[in-house]
């Protein structure tokens, strides 16, 4: 059957697409009538206002773009909040549902179902706000668990200051994990400083570990050895934080009997005076089979580590087999900043054999680095006749004092984590490096240091990196700021250039 002149003319012409189709038919029978146009908008926008209620009412995950995540949960705060096995309720007052901080609240309760929340008012729980004594114009959360509580004032608990660089310093994150770890935990260890030798001290020198140890639920305290005469009973952990002067026989007498009934220390020390010497402290030392290296410093060469033309001024190798370092090496950022570290020296394998002393390093310097020997000399002399080779600046010693007894009772043993560098966890604050944070507070220098006082005071509940306390805003690349510039401007712009050009064809065709 042959086709007629019109069909033939029908087939020659293009064939449409689908899509082309379904757009000549919406403005050819839909957008042609004005009032069919309104109600395609309304539909629409109809549409988009349920989309938006719906996905709300998901409670999807928070979608953080800030550098350092402050809106979410660190993984490090996760792994340990899962370990809570203990009820706890939070209660927050004067808080309201949308704020960041219950959504804070709601994602701890998602990691672990022994955590509930409630938003609390007069009118809900008014029997819970005369407890606390509550009243309006605060905004306060309450954590209780099996009678015990803890109420934290967000004003000032969650919210820091530093005057220096004029930024706030966000510690929503930090304060909440650390209170809920320090509600479920039992009991706080007991932390003892040494003092009267001229060490670094928990008021002056120390405050940024200081806040954390209190944060973390330990009780810091200072102790002169001389006038107590003894390591106290309660002590879970002796720290000596780089003293200048050397103890007395009478100290070192009660830290060893310490040590032999089983206790732990970190031994700490900084480049010194080449002509103090420590006699009686170095009795401690090799206690552990170690020497008390101070007369010198690690000067490392490969300048992916060092700050720019200061190569005292590095970063150390990490170790990633201890539970002390584990995270901190897999954190993928800088690991530590030390300045004029010392090196440890040990006894030989088999003398520490003999000792009962097993040895775990865990911050090195590279085989590269060299060690200056004179520090009195500049540094082009001192580099002409320094050690080459890899130095050990941190290791964890466990000293066993009584082996396992066949009636099944436990092995007695002292640990140390000694130190060749005590500057890194200090409130000092070093200009290369920054001139507005303290050293302790960079890279995960405080997250070492506390780490191997959880280690020692066997505190597993806690965490092992700590998010950067300071506030993070949106940073986006260059090429993510045109985006946002086009979406917000360039997009709404052609959109109303459109509608102008639309609205003048259409007025011509009339």
């Amino acid at each position: 059957m042959k086709k007629n002149k019109e069909e033939l003319q029908e087939d020659s012409k293009p064939k449409k697409s689908f899509s082309e189709t379904i757009a000549l038919m919406f403005r050819k029978k839909w957008l042609s009538n004005t009032a069919e146009t309104a109600i395609i908008v309304i539909i629409l926008f109809a549409i988009f206002i349920g989309v938006n209620v719906y996905v709300q009412s998901l409670d999807l995950d928070t979608i953080d773009v800030t550098k350092n995540k402050i809106y979410t949960l660190s993984d490090s705060s996760k792994d340990v909040i899962k370990n809570i096995n203990k009820d706890i309720k939070v209660y927050l007052y004067g808080i309201e549902e949308d704020s960041t901080l219950v959504n804070f609240v709601k994602q701890y309760s998602k990691e672990n179902d022994h955590i509930t929340w409630e938003i609390l008012t007069e009118q809900s729980n008014l029997a819970k706000v005369q407890e606390y004594e509550l009243s309006s114009g605060y905004q306060i959360v309450v954590l209780e668990c099996e009678g015990a509580s803890k109420i934290i004032d967000t004003s000032y608990e969650m919210y820091s200051y530093d005057y220096t660089t004029g930024q706030e310093v966000d510690l929503t994150e930090q304060t909440l994990t650390n209170s809920l770890l320090a509600i479920s935990t039992d009991q706080k260890p007991k932390v003892y400083f040494t003092t009267g030798h001229e060490e670094y001290s928990l008021d002056k020198d120390l405050g940024v570990l200081s806040t954390y140890l209190k944060n973390e639920a330990y009780e810091a305290t200072s102790i002169n050895l001389l006038s107590s005469g003894q390591v106290p009973e309660d002590c879970d952990l002796l720290v000596i934080m780089a003293p200048v002067k050397d103890f007395t026989e009478q100290e070192v007498e009660s830290i060893l009997t310490y040590i032999n009934k089983g206790g732990d220390l970190i031994l700490a020390s900084d480049v010194g005076n080449t002509l103090e010497t420590y006699p009686n402290l170095q009795r401690v030392y090799d206690q552990y089979g170690t020497t008390l290296n101070h007369n010198g410093y690690i000067y490392e060469t490969d300048s992916k580590l060092t700050l720019p033309n200061y190569p005292n001024i590095f970063m150390p190798q990490v170790s990633d087999s201890n539970d002390i370092t584990a995270e901190i090496y897999s954190d993928g950022t800088s690991t530590l900043w030390l300045a004029f570290a010392g090196k440890l020296t040990f006894v030989s394998d088999e003398e520490l054999s003999n000792l009962k002393v097993k040895r775990e390093d865990l911050l090195t310097s590279t085989e590269n680095s060299l060690f200056v020997t004179d520090i009195s000399k500049s540094v082009e002399e001192a580099t002409n006749s320094a050690e080459k080779g890899s130095s050990v600046i941190s290791s964890l010693m466990t000293k066993t004092i009584q082996e396992a007894a066949e009636d099944g009772a436990e092995p007695i043993e002292s640990k140390a984590v000694i130190i060749a560098n005590a500057t890194f966890i200090t409130d000092y604050k070093i200009e290369q490096l920054s001139p507005t944070y303290p050293i302790s507070y960079l890279a995960n220098n405080k997250d070492f240091m506390l780490n191997s006082i959880a280690n020692l005071t066997k505190k597993e509940n806690t965490l092992k990196i700590r998010k950067d306390m300071s506030t993070s805003t949106y940073t986006p690349t260059e090429e993510q700021h045109r985006i946002v510039i086009t979406i917000i401007f360039a997009i709404p712009i052609l959109i109303i250039i459109a509608g102008i050009v639309v609205w003048n064809l259409r007025r011509r065709k009339r």
